[in-house]
């Protein structure tokens, strides 16, 4: 059953009211207390870069002849970019969607790039630690590469070098490193990785797309930020997305190169077309032109000074709510982060998906993440006012948790029983079990769902076909109209 447009138009006020019935299963960011997927940046600014936005809300980037307003302000939002990241004068680069866009178009340039430089390039293939991010492996499934990956060890999660090198030959086109990487807010050992691509003249991307408005900041502010630009030479591309710290609207990233014609190797050209000349310097076609006006809008408004403001603040917050964890027992940051992305982990006997639901069930948006288990927290300018409500709650939570009681006894023994199951029950009956948990998560509208037993079941299945499958009918079943749309 298909849901059918209405025969007749509905009313302004009626579309409105539908958007405020809607917004009442989002998570209310402006709460403060989501720590991932919104920067929000406040009221004053917000105002700004929605009106920026829709002054181009029709405009299309595709063509920068036609539109050259556009043309003006991406190119000035590149070069801002460039000199934030000391890039030398012939840099270039453009806007694009997003950090996963901006990923693919690294990752095409270097292959495109290395096949110019040798033509007997077999199959090719990029080398990164095992905490890059996923779009790295999106980007190859696309254009038919092989990721390798370097294992990430210790309480710092620092990638092995030794592993890293040995993955590398004749075929290798793209080192990767991260500043930082998502999951834990570590940044990579850059130098060293520099080090190696020089020594195998490899082109090196660094993944910046969370840190790259934020790093900037911090060093002018004194921080100790190792170098992660175009100071290390080696570094050929570096992805930083403006709709994170840069607070920019949602859509708008920077790929940028350390020359023009490292930028060539993204293009793509098409001259046999019955309809003309095709020519597109990333992998969109039409590019929506407010996000190009508002990244414009936001980055001249606060300038230098006002995301040095933003940063010192966030970072303060950030180390405010590590320092409540590191003074809780039972839970600890995981490494040394230096930014204000990190996550936390149990080191004691507390699980740590029970105390995710138990964050849920007060509020709080956090991602859970499997290896190690352990919880994230993305903290950008809207969560500042809150973390010291985040921290009551954290120590609440941990002490309640620490508890011997007949209900943490109860939820550790099913936690124990879907773990040892994971491990001895045949994969076609885990399937049946893992499609049984998923199938609610879709239409879950309150914080009240338990997904403690679901994440330990997913660690224990990590990397099998099992989990695969999993998570493609939990996508499939969230890409279809919920039961709400056919009340």
């Amino acid at each position: 059953m298909h849901l059918s447009m209405p025969e007749t138009g509905l009313s302004k006020e009626s579309i409105f009211n539908s958007f405020e019935t809607f917004k009442k299963q989002d998570a209310n960011w402006k709460n403060g207390k989501t720590f991932s997927l919104v920067f929000y940046p406040g009221e004053e600014i917000t105002e700004l870069i929605q009106q920026a936005y829709l002054q181009y809300f029709f405009e299309n980037g595709l063509n920068p002849s036609v539109f050259r307003s556009l043309k003006r302000m991406e190119t000035e939002v590149v070069s801002m970019t460039a000199s934030l990241l000391n890039a030398p004068a012939d840099a270039a680069g453009n806007m694009t969607s997003g950090g996963t866009e901006s990923i693919i178009c690294a990752m095409k340039a270097a292959k495109k790039y290395a096949k110019s430089k040798n033509k007997n390039l077999q199959r090719p293939n990029a080398v990164m630690p095992t905490t890059a991010h996923p779009a790295f492996f999106k980007a190859a499934d696309y254009l038919e590469m092989e990721i390798r990956l370097a294992n990430c060890t210790g309480d710092d999660l620092v990638p092995d070098m030794v592993h890293m090198r040995s993955l590398v030959d004749s075929n290798t086109v793209i080192l990767v490193g991260s500043a930082p990487a998502y999951p834990h807010g570590l940044i990579d050992p850059l130098q060293a990785i520099n080090d190696l691509a020089l020594e195998k003249n490899i082109w090196m991307h660094v993944d910046a797309c969370v840190g790259g408005y934020l790093l900037p900041f911090l060093e002018q502010l004194g921080e100790p930020i190792p170098l992660f630009d175009f100071r290390l030479p080696a570094v050929h591309s570096i992805s930083l997305d403006i709709h994170k710290y840069g607070y920019g609207a949602k859509g708008s990233s920077v790929i940028l190169f350390r020359n023009s014609e490292m930028r060539k190797s993204q293009y793509y050209v098409y001259t046999e077309w019955p309809g003309g000349l095709y020519a597109s310097p990333t992998v969109t076609g039409t590019r929506p032109g407010g996000a190009i006006a508002a990244a414009w809008a936001i980055m001249n408004f606060l300038g230098k000074s006002g995301y040095r403001k933003i940063a010192q603040e966030t970072l303060a917050a950030a180390k405010k709510i590590q320092q409540g964890i590191h003074s809780t027992n039972g839970i600890k940051v995981i490494g040394n982060p230096l930014t204000t992305v990190f996550s936390f982990a149990s080191e004691g006997k507390i699980d740590i998906y029970r105390f995710g639901d138990e964050l849920t069930a007060r509020g709080w948006h956090l991602d859970r993440q499997l290896l190690p288990p352990s919880l994230h927290l993305t903290v950008s300018n809207g969560n500042i006012p809150f973390a010291e409500d985040f921290v009551n709650d954290v120590k609440a939570i941990a002490e309640n948790l620490s508890k011997n009681t007949v209900g943490n006894f109860s939820e550790n023994l099913k936690q124990t029983i879907t773990s040892q199951a994971a491990k001895f029950l045949p994969e076609n009956l885990l399937k049946k079990i893992a499609n049984s948990s998923i199938k609610d998560i879709p239409n879950q509208t309150d914080n009240t769902g338990k997904t403690a037993p679901l994440y330990g079941l997913m660690g224990e299945l990590s990397g099998t076909g099992t989990l695969e499958d999993m998570v493609l009918n939990l996508l499939d079943a969230m890409n279809k109209p919920g039961k709400e749309s056919f009340e």
